[in-house]
């Protein structure tokens, strides 16, 4: 036990081989002081050689501080560990007179003890002294009051809450982190936020639209692909849906798809993935490669909405006289407008 153990640190008269050696019975005892180890074992524990462990043991029990017994097999009468003894009541008389070994520290540590303020009396109502309001409220940048403080559980201390909703600059900054892609030579190129258009819209907008949809998805599927092609590997998952959404959209602006699929191989060659970006950016001419067709129930874009984009010659939505996809329908050739007049 380790309080037996402690009891030979504190004892005087013993020597260094006894010491040893009684340390490593004291490793085994009981309450009582029992020990049940081997001779080899405490040999061992006590860093001695056997003769050396033996003569130590002797010394022990001639000075009464080890009782020592030898132990047999009661099933074939074979030579088994000897039981001993410590004697923990003559060790403990042992123990040496307090000392002072003088200091053991180059310099001493301190703890500084904070100094508490008394708390101000209640004021009365016969004091004369006024109430002084002309102090400056505490500044937003002061730092919060800590325990330690003095009357730091004053009743007229503010109570200042965590906002629950995170602050609407770090949600911008966040945003504006997920949208930004950065190429190897260093340039950053912002995802460009997509345009909100009308969530309802007209009766006759809906044929024109699901098929314009349907055009688009295919194409920006070839887009997406121009751009693995030229990539020489498998787009990532992430990359690959946000190349497809922005394909879609420079295609229901009306840019051509060969046009888009030429910008996209150029983006792959650079490590680039913001095609909306890189569409704005390029200075390669818009070729339009489709042919103007008139779609059923569409009236003739009239050229002066949009403002001016072409993708307003298909999709309706953009015939709007605002800012692209905003703003009042033109009264010239939006579906509605137009089957408004003629209804009249």
């Amino acid at each position: 036990m380790i309080q037996h153990m402690n009891l030979v640190f504190q004892a005087e008269g013993l020597s260094v081989g006894e010491g040893a050696f009684l340390l490593a019975c004291c490793n085994h005892t009981d309450a009582k002081g029992y020990v049940i180890a081997s001779m080899q074992q405490l040999a061992d524990e006590s860093h001695m050689k056997m003769t050396a462990a033996k003569s130590n043991k002797q010394r022990l029990i001639q000075r009464g501080l080890l009782a020592s017994s030898e132990r047999y097999s009661p099933k074939n009468g074979a030579r088994i560990a000897d039981l001993y003894r410590v004697n923990l009541d003559l060790l403990a008389t042992m123990k040496r007179a307090r000392t002072d070994y003088g200091p053991t520290l180059i310099e001493e540590l301190t703890f500084n003890v904070p100094k508490k303020t008394p708390r101000s009396a209640p004021r009365s109502d016969s004091d004369p002294s006024p109430r002084s309001d002309s102090a400056p409220p505490p500044s937003d940048s002061d730092p919060p009051r800590s325990d330690s403080d003095g009357d730091a559980g004053s009743d007229s201390d503010p109570l200042l809450l965590p906002s629950p909703s995170p602050s609407s600059l770090s949600l911008v900054a966040a945003d504006a982190d997920d949208r930004m892609d950065v190429s190897p030579d260093g340039e950053r190129e912002i995802e460009a936020p997509l345009e909100e258009h009308n969530p309802h819209p007209s009766e006759a907008e809906l044929p024109l639209q699901r098929e314009g949809s349907r055009k688009n998805a295919a194409g920006g599927g070839r887009i997406v692909a121009a751009y693995a092609e030229a990539l020489g590997r498998p787009v990532l998952n992430g990359t690959k849906a946000k190349l497809d959404r922005q394909a879609v959209e420079l295609l229901a602006q009306g840019l051509p798809e060969a046009w888009l699929c030429d910008r996209a191989r150029e983006m792959a060659a650079r490590g680039w993935s913001d095609l909306v970006r890189h569409a704005e950016m390029s200075t390669a001419p818009v070729t339009q490669t489709t042919t103007k067709s008139r779609r059923s129930g569409l009236p003739e874009w009239c050229t002066k909405c949009g403002p001016g984009s072409p993708a307003a010659r298909l999709n309706p939505r953009f015939r709007t006289l605002g800012e692209m996809g905003s703003g009042e329908k033109c009264p010239n050739c939006h579906p509605d407008r137009v089957a408004a007049g003629a209804s009249r």
